[in-house]
């Protein structure tokens, strides 16, 4: 098989590298040269291409089963906004990002949706967390916010996520991806989202970096985490996303042995 033919569409280098190019049947936002943001399948684009993403909202459903009001922190190319418009149409979004280059690629580029259920705001996403949704409460917070050089600082902040916990619904979720070369960074982040949070676990992505956290404003729902095989199984039908992997990495990775036990012939 040889490689598909790459086409780039279109090239930022002023203040931050970006490109988008065309492989095959897929449509991908690069950072730095060679660094993935984003990728949609053309034909399909609600299905989510990157296994990140995968992983992504599959905890975030086990987490939060049909949420109503979602914020999303860092829109990207939009396929976490594609997934919602396919399989939760009636969602209500609130997307949020500092960059006005993403959200013109996003929309120029890759068919971001925009309609009565989805409004796209460009800002900082601790500051429009803190003083442009003061009246709001979201069942769950997606947060997926990147630069070029890695983690948004003002978004993977204690002061974000305490904000967050506050903005919450009753048993409200925050689902956030994490990646970091810098394992220094990757503690300190990750020290500032547990920091507010009773409940928290982390989701190795399998054969990539990324991590998905997970935190619960009580105690880790394991029940809702680790359902049954045949739950998993509908999860799976209903959003094509392989539930049962994710969930197996959550307990392996997060639960101690005695518990997995206790967990498997409960």
């Amino acid at each position: 098989m040889t490689e598909p033919e790459k086409n780039l569409l279109y090239s930022h280098r002023e203040k931050n590298f970006m490109e988008v190019v065309d492989e095959g049947h897929y449509r991908s936002l690069y950072f730095q040269g060679d660094v993935v943001q984003s990728r949609i399948c053309l034909k399909d684009p609600g299905r989510l291409i990157l296994r990140y993403t995968q992983y992504m909202m599959a905890a975030a459903l086990l987490a939060s089963t049909r949420p109503s009001q979602v914020l999303l922190i860092g829109i990207g190319a939009g396929s976490l906004l594609q997934f919602f418009t396919r399989f939760l149409p009636s969602c209500h979004i609130d997307a949020v990002d500092y960059s006005e280059n993403i959200i013109r690629v996003a929309r120029g580029f890759f068919l971001l949706p925009e309609n009565d259920f989805i409004r796209i705001h460009c800002n900082d996403g601790l500051h429009y967390l803190k003083n442009l949704c003061q009246e709001r409460l979201f069942d769950l917070i997606l947060v997926d916010a990147f630069t070029d050089t890695g983690m948004a600082r003002t978004v993977y902040s204690s002061e974000f996520f305490k904000t967050a916990r506050s903005r919450l619904t009753p048993g409200g979720v925050v689902c956030s991806n994490l990646w970091s070369g810098n394992p220094t960074v990757y503690k300190s982040v990750h020290k500032a989202m547990t920091k507010h949070f009773s409940g928290s676990i982390l989701i190795p992505v399998r054969k990539r970096e990324n991590r998905i956290a997970l935190l619960f404003q009580e105690s880790v729902p394991w029940k809702a985490i680790c359902p049954s095989p045949q739950v998993l199984e509908a999860l799976t039908k209903t959003y094509v996303l392989d539930f049962a992997e994710v969930s197996a990495a959550a307990r392996k990775h997060n639960m101690k042995l005695g518990e997995r036990m206790q967990h498997l012939f409960r």
